[in-house]
């Protein structure tokens, strides 16, 4: 089967951007276009609005921490870390497991 017009183009296309990686060359610069920047409130759907629920870090603040979790710094990339006890698996305050 005979390549198409546009697979010529597109497999041209692939190999010219492959030998500008190659290179490091950058891409051709394509002129900007005419039109303003979208406005995101214009193309909302009619049914998207504000979240009327909580989110989960203004709760904890509000309330403190739920039972059964304890909070044990922050990994090497600086996210929060944790432990459960068996009060968090269970909802039942069990013997005291922690030490």
């Amino acid at each position: 089967m005979a390549e198409t017009d546009s697979e010529k183009q597109s497999k041209q296309a692939r190999a010219e951007s492959v030998e500008r990686m190659l290179s490091d060359e950058s891409p051709p610069k394509e002129p900007p276009e005419n039109d303003p920047a979208p406005n995101p409130a214009e193309n909302a759907a009619d049914d998207v609005g504000e979240s009327l629920t909580r989110r989960g870090e203004d709760i904890v603040k509000d309330e403190g921490k739920e039972p059964g979790r304890k909070d044990t710094g922050t990994s090497g990339s600086g996210r929060p870390t944790g432990t459960s006890t068996p009060r968090d698996l269970t909802g039942v305050n069990p013997q005291d497991f922690e030490k």
